[in-house]
């Protein structure tokens, strides 16, 4: 057995040991070897803005990077930057938007499609859909608008890709003093063309198409920080169908839910708690879709369980970073919390964690936060993608490094 792990840290810095665990404790008969090592390079030099989203391809060759670019006398823009992994090399890029203006609720994602022939961006004001390995410019959906009418406008919030479709979200910020809605579309994925469109008087800031289409998971949140505790007998998570908005099952995750989406198919689900909610009892769940009761309970005791997940295609393995917090330090210093990053890797048929990675310092988040890291419980993003085939990961922020696991 062999994994690929990616992980992220600055050249100046040396890369972190990822320590084996087991259900009852340190694994034994791994290593690590180290495979590639990109340091700063002249293209990542001249793109100060830094990290905003990474994927991989399906075949976990290819790795697609979605930079911040600062053009002279301009705000920022966005670029995307392709890497052959296993050639060690920048294979091709594209400025995919600029003169970007600034609102702290823009979000970045880009997701390669299911067959790897195109690479779908999100820059904040626009979704760009690209052909792959040509990074051809093939449709886009816009929201431009200047920073003084953001609350006449609704914002794409994210999107999914599964299949042939495209579904994505809109919806009003929760500063903008409008009735929440949001707005979903379904895109045909090769051309662009709009199937569906319908909209719910509900905020959403997760979408997930399942793997054939067919359903599609929507995490619901009163706002953009939410409840901690959802009360008994209101509903916060939903799979309805991706064409009507029709539900199909809701479900209380007894969480504020940042995250909700589909595991190895169409008939479970997995949901995460807000990041802004902070507790060593926090957990991922996992759930049946039909009864809508817990299949699996992943926790990590002192610190809880939250953050960024990544899952294989077949279900096996799901993958989860955030930046992880000392509770005593947020009881006794709320305005200087300290913590560290934390990688782990969980077999979902065992139910076991079977790879933490300790701390690995604060050079794998993205950076702050405009408001801070402490302000409301908020910490630092960070990011994990695997592999389809589960062998490979990306883990961070800014830099990367090969890392593979090597079982002996």
């Amino acid at each position: 057995m062999k994994l690929v792990i990616l992980l992220v840290a600055t050249a100046s810095l040396g890369l972190h040991a990822i320590a084996c665990l087991g259900a009852n404790g340190p694994a034994t008969g791994y290593h690590l070897r180290e495979i590639f090592v990109p340091q700063k390079s002249e293209f990542t030099q001249q793109h100060a803005g830094g990290v905003s989203s990474f994927d991989f391809s399906p075949d976990g060759k290819t790795l697609a990077v979605e930079f911040g670019t600062q053009e002279p006398g301009t705000t920022s823009g966005k670029c995307v930057a392709v890497w052959d992994v296993d050639g060690q090399r920048l294979i091709g890029t594209r400025q995919v938007d600029s003169n970007i203006p600034f609102l702290a609720w823009y979000t970045s994602k880009i997701r390669f499609s299911p067959d790897g022939r195109k690479l779908i961006v999100l820059t904040g004001p626009r979704l760009v859909a690209l052909s792959f390995p040509e990074l051809k410019v093939l449709y886009t959906f816009e929201n431009r608008v200047l920073p003084e009418d953001a609350p006449n406008q609704m914002f794409i919030e994210g999107f999914s890709i599964a299949s042939n479709r495209l579904g994505i979200l809109r919806q009003y910020d929760h500063t903008s003093g409008h009735t929440p809605l949001l707005e979903l579309k379904m895109v045909d994925l090769d051309s662009g063309e709009v199937l569906a469109r319908w909209n719910w008087p509900r905020n959403s800031y997760s979408i997930a198409l399942s793997p054939d289409a067919n359903f599609l998971a929507l995490a619901i949140n009163p706002d953009r920080w939410g409840y901690r505790d959802i009360p008994t007998g209101e509903n916060n998570v939903f799979i309805v169908r991706p064409n009507s908005g029709e539900v199909v099952r809701g479900f209380n995750s007894g969480y504020a839910a940042s995250n909700a989406e589909f595991v190895g198919g169409d008939k479970t689900l997995v949901t995460v708690p807000l990041n802004s909610h902070l507790g060593p009892d926090d957990a991922v769940k996992l759930w049946d879709r039909d009864t809508g009761e817990i299949e699996l309970n992943l926790d990590y005791p002192k610190y809880g369980l939250r953050g960024a997940i990544s899952v294989s295609a077949d279900g096996n393995l799901l993958a989860i970073a955030d930046f992880w917090l000392n509770f005593k330090d947020i009881r006794l210093d709320r305005d200087n919390t300290r913590g560290g990053a934390r990688l782990l890797l969980w077999s979902l048929p065992a139910g076991k964690l079977i790879y933490s990675s300790e701390e690995l310092g604060q050079q794998y988040n993205f950076g702050a936060l405009p408001m801070g890291f402490s302000w409301g419980g908020m910490t630092p993003p960070m990011l994990v993608r695997m592999s389809a085939s589960g062998d490979r990961l990306a883990v961070g922020g800014e830099f990367i490094s090969v890392k593979s696991i090597v079982k002996d």
